[in-house]
C-alpha cells in the first residue's frame, strides 16, 4: 500500500509540473465535469459490541474507485444545492480479522455536496447508500464468533469528509476521513452490522480540462405545491439469532407533502403495517413461552408519522419519524424511525427502497411501489 500512494503522488507531481500553472485557465466552458477518483483508505474497525474487541487483530484497509460528475448550469436541480458531484462507486475493505469478518464489497450511488470551494480546493461532505457483500457470514457450523452480518447480501452506508486540491489540468490530490456502515438491515441474525473509520489518500482524474467554475448557489423557488404519496412496500426477516425463521413484513404508507420549495417537503402521513417478525423481536425470546403462538392481529399495526423530504432531481431522500397508534403487543419504542430513498420511474410512478427501525436497531429492510397523485400545482414563484 505504501508503494501505491507513492506511486499517485509521484504521478500528479510529474503532471503538474510539467502542466504547470496555465492549465487550470483553459477556456473549456463546458459545464459539464466528469472524474475518476481512486483512493486507499486505512483505519480502525469501531466496535460496539463487546465480544467484536477481542477479535479484531488488525487495521482496516481498502480500495475505493468512483466516477462523477458535477453539471454547473443554474437551470439544473444541481443549482439549488451549489452545484454537488453525483456519481457511482465501488468500495472493497477488510476489517481487522479476515478469519471470522473476511472482507467487504460495496457499489453504491453517491453525492458530494460542496462546503467549500475554489478554483484550485474543494472541501466536501460525501453521503453515500448502496449494497454490499460479505465475504465471510456468520455460520452455525465453520464461523460462529462472526456476529456483525449473517449473509452475503448486505446494505451499505458511508458518510465522508472530502478535501481535494487540483495540482493541473487533469490531477487533484484527494484526501478523505470515512465512516461506514455495512449491514443486512435484520433480514437474516445476527447483524450487529460492522463499522470502519478510515482516512484515505488518492488523486481524482478531470475528464474536463477547465478549471471549477466557481458560481452563486441559486435560491431554491419557493413552492406551494401539494401532493399525495402512496407507496406499498414488502421484505423478509428473522426476528432473532436463536429462531432462524424468516418472516414476511408489509407496509402501506400514505404521505401528504407540503412543498417548502423546489427542493424540499415536509409531510405527515399514516401507516398501515403487517409485520410477522415484530412479534417474535419485540417479545425478548429468553423471556418468552416456548409454547407462545401468534395471530394475524398480532402482526397488525398502525402508526402517524412526520416526513422531511429532500429532492434531488428524479430521486428523493426521506427520514420519517412516527408513534404507533394501536398495537397488540408492546413495542421497544413508542416512536420509530424509517429512511430510504425513492426514485420516480415515470412522471408519477416511484420505486422505493427503506428501512424500518425500532430506535437505532433495524427491524426489517422493504421494497415497493408507489404512485404520487398531485392534487395542487403551481408556478414556480
Amino acid at each position: 500500500m505504501k508503494n501505491l500512494i507513492i506511486l499517485i503522488l509521484f504521478v500528479c507531481g510529474c503532471s503538474s509540473f510539467v502542466n504547470a500553472q496555465s492549465a487550470i485557465n483553459s477556456d473549456n466552458v463546458n459545464p459539464k465535469h466528469t472524474y475518476l477518483t481512486t483512493r486507499l483508505h486505512g483505519g480502525i474497525v469501531v466496535p460496539h459490541h463487546v465480544n467484536m474487541m477481542y477479535f479484531i487483530e488488525n487495521f482496516s484497509g481498502g480500495v475505493e474507485l468512483t466516477y462523477g460528475r458535477s453539471l454547473f448550469s443554474k437551470d439544473s436541480w444541481e443549482s439549488y444545492f451549489n452545484y454537488p458531484e453525483i456519481g457511482l462507486g465501488f468500495y472493497y475493505g477488510t476489517f481487522g480479522n479476515r478469519d471470522i469478518y473476511g472482507a467487504g464489497l460495496a457499489l453504491f450511488p453517491y453525492i458530494n455536496y460542496n462546503i467549500y470551494r475554489n478554483a484550485r480546493l474543494s472541501v466536501q461532505n460525501k453521503v453515500s447508500m448502496g449494497l454490499g457483500y460479505a465475504t465471510k457470514p456468520f455460520n452455525i457450523e465453520t464461523n460462529t464468533y462472526n456476529t456483525v452480518f449473517s449473509s452475503h447480501l448486505n446494505a451499505y452506508i458511508g458518510l465522508a469528509l472530502l478535501m481535494d486540491y487540483r495540482l493541473n489540468k487533469q490531477f487533484s490530490l484527494a484526501l478523505s476521513a470515512s465512516l461506514t456502515h455495512l449491514s443486512n438491515g435484520a433480514a437474516r441474525k445476527p447483524n450487529h452490522g460492522v463499522n470502519t473509520f478510515t482516512g484515505s489518500i488518492g488523486a481524482k482524474y478531470h475528464f474536463n480540462e477547465a478549471a471549477t467554475p466557481i458560481l452563486n448557489k441559486v435560491e431554491a423557488p419557493k413552492s406551494r405545491h401539494r401532493e399525495i404519496i402512496v407507496v406499498g412496500s414488502i421484505g423478509r426477516s428473522q426476528s432473532t439469532a436463536y429462531n432462524e425463521s424468516l418472516y414476511w413484513n408489509g407496509s402501506l404508507s400514505i404521505n401528504h407533502l407540503w412543498h417548502l420549495n423546489e427542493k424540499r417537503a415536509i409531510g405527515l402521513g399514516y401507516d398501515q403495517f403487517y409485520s410477522e417478525t415484530a412479534p417474535h423481536s419485540w417479545e425478548a425470546y429468553e423471556n418468552s413461552d416456548e409454547e407462545i403462538s401468534f395471530s394475524s392481529r398480532h402482526y397488525l399495526f398502525n402508526g402517524l408519522f412526520a416526513s422531511y423530504n429532500v429532492f434531488l432531481g428524479k430521486t428523493t431522500l426521506f427520514l420519517n419519524l412516527g408513534a404507533y397508534l394501536h398495537t397488540n403487543i408492546k413495542p421497544p419504542q413508542p416512536l420509530y424511525p424509517r429512511m430510504g430513498i425513492r426514485h420516480y420511474v415515470t412522471k408519477n410512478l416511484i420505486a422505493n427502497f427503506s428501512v424500518k427501525a425500532s430506535f437505532f436497531r433495524s427491524e426489517f429492510l422493504e421494497f415497493g411501489l408507489g404512485y404520487r397523485i398531485n392534487y395542487k400545482r403551481e408556478d414556480k414563484s
